[in-house]
């Protein structure tokens, strides 16, 4: 079955390329485009990044997660695959505003971990309203978009920006 994700919004544009954005994560991606993959698996080929690239991965629904008993350790472990297998972009941006959002998909991670860090602090453990974080961190809407949907540590639900709680 193909399954297509619909990509209206153009800051998801954002999650999409940073979703492959080194070696590492075309990888990891690949290897769960073949199938359902252990986690064990992925953490023996890939190092402890693949823990990181499949939180990120599962904030934007690229994949998809179900348990399996370990043959090997007769233990139950959570496997993953990806849920889409093609993308359709449909969506429409000026120069300013394809600007502001590869700005934040090239942008540095030292630079990008410090708007990361100021939104967690201005959000707290409750949330706030989008608009009050952008104009407290100084930047447009759609470039606050595109910072959130970079980030594993918030999201958006409505229109505040609240913190992703950790599964444990």
């Amino acid at each position: 079955m193909k399954r297509v994700k619909l990509i209206n919004d153009p800051a998801e544009l954002v999650a999409l390329f940073r979703a492959v954005d080194s070696e590492v994560r075309r990888n990891v991606l690949s290897t769960l485009a073949e199938g359902w993959t252990m986690i064990s698996e992925l953490n023996e080929k890939f190092g402890d990044e693949a823990n990181d690239i499949i939180v990120y991965y599962e904030k934007f629904k690229l994949i998809e997660s179900r348990w399996e008993v370990n043959k090997d350790t007769g233990r139950p472990e959570k496997s993953y695959r990806t849920f889409y297998n093609a993308f359709q972009i449909s969506t429409s941006l000026t120069f300013d505003e394809t600007q502001e959002l590869l700005t934040v998909v090239l942008m540095p991670d030292k630079e990008f971990v410090k708007y990361e860090s100021k939104i967690v602090e201005l959000i707290g453990d409750e949330g706030t309203f989008a608009n009050d974080v952008g104009r407290d961190i100084g930047v447009s809407s759609l470039t606050l978009k595109g910072l959130v949907r970079r980030s594993v540590k918030f999201d958006f639900k409505g229109h505040n920006i609240v913190p992703l709680k950790e599964e444990e």
